[in-house]
């Protein structure tokens, strides 16, 4: 039983502004993923359609060319594509190259539906919408060569020959068509195989990393990812410096309490509240920036925040480890003036970001009853909230201690709760809470009212 897949590959792409045969997606352009997921799942022949005059592909593809003349339709690339078809070939899958990244796995599944008794037609879907690749037996497939047919006719034709399997690659729906949909495929390559709320689950605070550097082009995806994150009254007002210079890494752990992890990690991420873009707009517009508000501080801190989780879970999801590091507000005029921060500008906190040496074991959260209330808060419920987050805490300790023999190198008190331990940091003799006696003052040094 002889398989062919035809790639049509002959549009312009001109929403996406380049040519979608050509887009490199992780280290490899579209056609090459798609001939190589096409040849994964047994096609013993991969026919691509691209326009007369289209640049040229990559060179030794295990695929034949099939030319057309520029402006037509998909219909019109299957039609040339009929006509270069052997006599032996018995199934024939239809792949766009805008569907580049779906996984051989899932070709794979349509095939095996295609060779079901009575089976005319197998598709994809994802949540219920019909995808691509679509196979086809040879006699539905010549059903094409009708000057006026296009795919979704010959599949729409006779509902009882269709079969379509559930898949869990939105890929199958999602095509490359403009730049944000090329971001997202190359996010997805590199990420890990989670999704986005498994990936919350999984989250863990890494002090310990390998020295592999991250490249420049990473470190732009995931900001760019995280800068996409809500804002209040679309303010934007943060931003990131990042620090990969090795000398100026072990300054900022200096001021940080002087954890090795800063400099251990080939990048710390230095999250800021920034109103020094919005003073500048006011000042374009002859006015000041009410700087002295603490409603307008309180802004750009959450707006720094929500960023901040976003570029973790970003990292995370492409198989980084990350730490945040509050320590950053120890000395937040000092790391101002290392890391050059205009007036009206701030760390809110630092995180570091690499790839993991250490495995940690996960500490859980307290109780969810402790975090999720229905309509109003139900004090009620702390008591035993609070019990079950002591449990979990001298669990936790339990578990370290035999598993890892301890955490950052020492035993961890195996008797102490969560309330206790909360007691100690921010009771009455509360040491951060020392530690940062002078904050206030610190920013408004800053160029922050706080009134």
């Amino acid at each position: 039983m002889r398989t062919v897949a035809i790639v049509p590959a002959a549009g312009r792409g001109e929403r996406m502004g380049a040519d979608k045969a050509l887009l490199d997606l992780a280290g490899a352009t579209a056609i090459e993923r798609v001939v190589a997921t096409c040849r994964d799942a047994g096609a013993a022949d991969v026919l691509i359609v691209r326009r007369d005059g289209a640049p040229s592909l990559p060179a030794n593809l295990a695929a034949r060319v099939v030319t057309v003349p520029p402006g037509g339709e998909m219909a019109d690339s299957l039609r040339a594509a009929a006509a270069a078809l052997g006599p032996d070939v018995a199934e024939i899958v239809v792949f766009p190259v805008d569907h580049a990244i779906v996984p051989a796995e899932t070709l794979l599944a349509v095939l095996a539906l295609l060779r079901r008794p009575g089976c005319g037609v197998a598709l994809p879907l994802f949540r219920g919408r019909p995808g691509h690749p679509v196979a086809m037996t040879r006699a539905v497939f010549d059903e094409i060569r009708r000057p006026d047919a296009l795919l979704r006719d010959v599949v729409r034709a006779d509902r009882s020959r269709v079969l379509t399997i559930a898949t869990g690659s939105p890929w199958v729906v999602a095509d490359l068509d403009r730049p944000d949909d090329l971001r997202a495929a190359v996010s997805a390559l590199h990420g890990e195989p989670w999704s986005t709320v498994a990936q919350m689950f999984r989250h863990r605070s890494h002090r310990s990393y390998r020295p592999d550097p991250i490249a420049a082009p990473t470190i732009e995806r995931l900001v760019d990812a995280a800068r996409h994150a809500s804002t209040s009254s679309f303010i934007q007002a943060n931003a990131v410096v990042v620090v990969s210079d090795a000398k100026r890494r072990a300054d900022v752990a200096r001021l940080c309490g002087g954890q090795a992890h800063i400099t251990e990690a080939p990048v710390f991420a230095a999250v800021c509240a920034d109103l020094h873009k919005i003073a500048a707009a006011c000042g374009r517009h002859g006015t000041a920036v009410q700087a002295q508000s603490l409603e307008l501080f309180l802004q750009a801190t959450v707006d720094a925040a929500l960023f901040g989780q976003n570029l973790a879970l970003a990292a995370e999801a492409e198989g980084f480890g990350v730490c945040m590091i509050g320590a950053a507000r120890n000395h937040p005029v000092e790391l101002g003036a290392l890391l050059g921060l205009p007036p009206h500008c701030y760390v809110v906190f630092g995180m570091t970001i690499g790839v993991p040496a250490d495995d940690p074991v996960p500490r859980g959260r307290m109780p969810l009853p402790g975090i999720l209330h229905w309509d109003r808060y139900d004090t009620n419920t702390i008591p035993a909230v609070l019990d079950g987050a002591d449990d979990g805490m001298r669990a936790w300790a339990r578990r370290t201690n035999a598993e890892r023999g301890g955490y950052a190198g020492k035993p961890v008190s195996e008797s102490k709760g969560w309330a206790e331990r909360m007691a100690i940091a921010w009771g009455a003799s509360s040491s951060y809470a020392r530690a940062r006696a002078t904050l206030a003052d610190e920013l408004r040094r800053l160029g922050f009212g706080l009134d």
